[in-house]
């Protein structure tokens, strides 16, 4: 699940390391969430990415009593370095050249002073090895819509540049199942969001 949505003055703002608190938009959006996201997945294994917006995300769920949710550096989102916080329209033509190798998805590759795209692909791979080890049945995941769109691909056997394809609105359930033949079947996408698009990262 992608956190809720945070306040709208970020929307349109490349948003990875930054800490920002849900909106009141993403507290009612949550309450959909309850509504139909299956009670099993709160009261199996919870891991979170430590951020501000994915605990809230979490508490305003309600916590499980016999639930502990984990906090995993490997669900941070992708780290934008100078380009955090800037909106794509107010970027320099030096900038977007940066965006079009973005988009190459080189492994070496990264803004200036944030992450390698190695660093974030290589964290995905080793949160996908943990779940794939793990003895839990239900397994819960609160983190951002870039990672998470990440994790779907390597899942799901597509490029790893095919992430950024995927556009996961705030407070959106995707739900995967896992067989014992390593094969995942992608069994629902709910979305609890009134967004008529996606604003991402953040």
């Amino acid at each position: 699940m992608r956190h809720a949505s945070i306040d709208p003055q970020y929307h349109s703002r490349y948003i990875g390391k930054t800490d920002l608190s849900i909106s009141e938009q993403g507290l009612l959006e949550i309450e959909r969430v309850k509504e139909v996201l299956p009670s099993k997945f709160l009261e199996g294994k919870v891991y979170l990415s430590p951020s501000k917006q994915c605990l809230e995300t979490y508490n305003a769920l309600g916590k499980h009593e016999y639930t502990n949710p984990e906090l995993k550096e490997e669900l941070k989102e992708f780290d934008f370095g100078d380009i955090e916080g800037h909106r794509l329209q107010d970027l320099t033509n030096e900038n977007l050249s940066q965006f079009q190798e973005w988009g190459n998805f080189h492994p070496e590759f990264h803004f200036p002073n944030g992450e390698k795209i190695l660093s974030f692909t290589n964290r995905a791979e080793k949160f996908i090895n943990l779940i794939r080890s793990s003895e839990n049945k239900n397994i819960l995941i609160v983190s951002h819509g870039g990672i998470l769109s990440l994790l779907l691909c390597i899942f799901l056997r597509l490029p790893s540049s095919s992430y950024l394809n995927f556009q996961i609105l705030p407070s959106t359930i995707v739900l995967l199942e896992l067989y014992q033949t390593g094969q995942v079947a992608l069994t629902g996408f709910i979305r609890c969001n009134s967004q008529r698009r996606c604003e991402w990262p953040g």
